[in-house]
């Protein structure tokens, strides 16, 4: 079974063509500027839609475990459930009993063979475009097993798969998926070791060596390697640009860079999960800024986006 956050059908910013997304639950990594934080944990998420709420009560009174309650002090018309997470155990009972919808479990566990049924609804749309089927997240390699058993289902019907990935993986698993995708997506979020461990949690040795990795083996078997960066001022952009493009020039095959402009269109999701976001004041970088990274890159000899 895959854990997914949810599947998004007639994708376009996924690879070639128009694709189904599907979102898996579960990363390695807690970056700071994470949009998606709710598909870092693998299991699914309770979160409350405050503004879809009458009061009524009917939740808290559901939950056996007590895990929900009503907050004090709220105005008026604007009603506040505090959950439990440590109590609460994902029984679905309050979400069921919630008229207006203002509870909601996001996440649930899909069968292969239910994967493939969904993803072979479209399979004209993949015909006609040139697309398939992108496997993101969270991060699709913490559940490598399900993953690579979903690819091979894909390679037998004949849908073109692509992948989206930190590559923070062991090099084992890493390399049976390398080599079974069509497409790979890799995101680099530091070149320093030190400053990827302090904004991520985990060190970026492995993600260089399964990088190397993958761009040997996808210029072997004919497949297409994109690298992503999301430029996030004052934190990886500057210099670590430009040592993020030496990385690329060093590799034996990239198709391109992608660098892709910081946003905050992630942050309402922590509210709903109960956490914080440590950038709230952070601007994304301007677009005249963003061209000028896009300069750097290509005056090294490489295509980028």
């Amino acid at each position: 079974m895959l854990n997914v956050l949810k599947i998004d059908r007639f994708a376009i910013h996924d690879g070639p063509g128009i694709r189904t997304t599907i979102y898996c639950k579960g990363c390695p990594l807690r970056c700071v500027w994470c949009s998606n934080p709710e598909g870092q944990e693998p299991d699914p998420n309770l979160v409350f839609l405050q503004t879809r709420c009458i009061g009524c009560g009917v939740c808290a009174d559901s939950c056996s475990n007590k895990a929900l309650k009503f907050a004090t002090g709220c105005a008026a018309d604007k009603y506040e459930v505090e959950i439990d997470r440590a109590n609460c155990n994902m029984c679905g009972d309050c979400v069921s009993v919630c008229s207006p919808k203002a509870l909601e479990v996001w996440g649930r566990s899909y069968s292969i063979p239910d994967l493939l049924r969904i993803v072979e609804q479209d399979r004209q749309v993949y015909r006609k475009s040139g697309g398939g089927i992108m496997l993101t997240g969270g991060e699709p390699l913490f559940q490598w097993r399900y993953v690579r058993e979903f690819l091979q289902s894909c390679y037998q019907s004949g849908i073109h798969t692509a992948i989206e990935t930190c590559a923070y993986s062991s090099e084992e698993h890493f390399d049976q998926i390398v080599n079974q995708v069509d497409w790979l997506f890799i995101d680099l979020k530091h070149m320093d070791s030190n400053a990827h461990l302090k904004l991520t949690g985990k060190r970026n040795d492995l993600i260089l060596r399964n990088t190397r990795l993958a761009s040997t083996v996808l210029a072997r078997r004919r497949k297409v390697l994109v690298i992503r960066m999301t430029v996030v001022p004052g934190i990886n952009d500057g210099e670590n640009i430009y040592a993020m493009a030496n990385f690329v020039r060093s590799l034996p095959y990239v198709e391109r860079v992608e660098l892709l402009q910081y946003h905050t269109y992630g942050v309402h999701k922590y509210r709903l999960l109960g956490r914080t976001y440590s950038l709230l004041n952070l601007e994304p970088p301007t677009p005249e800024v963003m061209a000028g990274y896009r300069k750097l890159i290509e005056d090294h000899g490489i295509a980028c986006l």
